[in-house]
């Protein structure tokens, strides 16, 4: 089931309502996957993914009106993200494969040596980079270029309109590619 067509939950009185196991069975993988990508770190991510479904069944009861599981989730999961990378002032971050590729593909057989030397370089300037990205921007491109949603179901996870996930977007990628060029500035300055 795709973010968009996430479950949905209308105004409840009681969590017993609700079939939480069918919301965690859904959902826990994809929640996990988000948060390791914006964690790097499996053990963050476990305690992180336990943390967003036990604060997602406490507030069952305070819900009100129609909710879209699936961004609710995500909200709650990049909210405590956030709050711990705060917290720590430390960002580490797993290499995200296809990010690179959106701002400059390499044509290079992907079973040859070279071809595996190249995407590891690639995966290890991904993590630099997102290192130096501010962290709205990071969560949006893990969001967009990871879990591949769309800029409704960002809006609805950050908390904001299309049109500022749109422009967020746009600053975030263009950030990249600033701190890229300065990352491939600097490697080429130390290799002469």
């Amino acid at each position: 089931m795709a973010v968009g067509q996430s479950m949905v939950i209308a105004g409840l009185d009681t969590r017993e309502e609700v079939n939480f196991d069918d919301i965690f069975e859904t959902y826990n993988d994809r929640i996990y996957n988000c948060v390791y990508r914006l964690m790097g770190n499996a053990e963050d991510a476990y305690d992180l993914t336990q943390e967003t479904f036990l604060r997602a069944y406490s507030a069952l009861p305070k819900v009100q009106g129609e909710l879209k599981v699936g961004p609710w989730l995500y909200r709650i999961a990049t909210n405590l993200c956030m709050d711990q990378l705060r917290r720590r002032k430390l960002i580490r971050w797993e290499p995200i494969e296809n990010l690179l590729s959106v701002f400059h593909a390499k044509g290079v057989a992907k079973d040859s040596p070279e071809g595996e030397t190249l995407r590891q370089e690639s995966r290890e300037t991904v993590h630099r980079v997102l290192e130096k990205l501010p962290p709205k921007y990071r969560t949006c491109l893990v969001l967009r270029e990871y879990q591949d949603m769309s800029c409704e179901e960002i809006a609805e996870v950050l908390g904001t309109t299309r049109s500022a996930v749109k422009s967020l977007l746009f600053r975030a990628r263009e950030e990249f590619r600033v701190v890229h060029a300065r990352l491939e500035g600097v490697s080429r300055g130390h290799d002469l």
